[in-house]
């Protein structure tokens, strides 16, 4: 299972690890991808039955569809200056009286506008 945390947010990696435990929290189980998805070991104390193929499924569409709305967040990790870059720039702006429209801001201001937050309400 893997989640991926921003700013308080925690969301879904899509996999079938990760629709397993949503699908099916605590259970302990084994899987093979042979010809497909299928459950070779199965242990769970609620007793709840695997998740189908179909089910696993449709939960890895429903993780793709929150991860992809979040991508706006890997992209602007990925592109925002490293923080000893970030403080530099803050320093000199600091230094210069500019903290308004300084280098700093204008970095920081062009990631946000080159990716935007989606508009859309966040996948259900």
């Amino acid at each position: 299972m893997t989640f991926r945390k921003f700013n308080n947010i925690e969301y879904p990696v899509p996999g079938v690890d990760t629709a397993l435990d949503v699908l099916r929290p605590r259970a302990k189980y084994d899987i093979s991808f042979r010809s497909g998805i299928h459950i070779t070991e199965w242990e769970d104390e609620e007793n709840r039955l695997p998740p189908t193929s179909k089910e696993i499924g449709q939960e890895i569409l429903r993780e793709h569809k929150i991860y992809d709305y979040y991508e706006y967040e890997r992209l602007r990790e990925k592109d925002f200056p490293e923080i000893k870059d970030q403080l530099d720039l803050l320093y000199h702006d600091i230094k210069n009286g500019n903290l308004n429209n300084g280098e700093w801001i204008k970095s920081i201001e062009k990631v946000k506008n080159d990716h935007p937050k989606p508009t859309t309400p966040l996948p259900e």
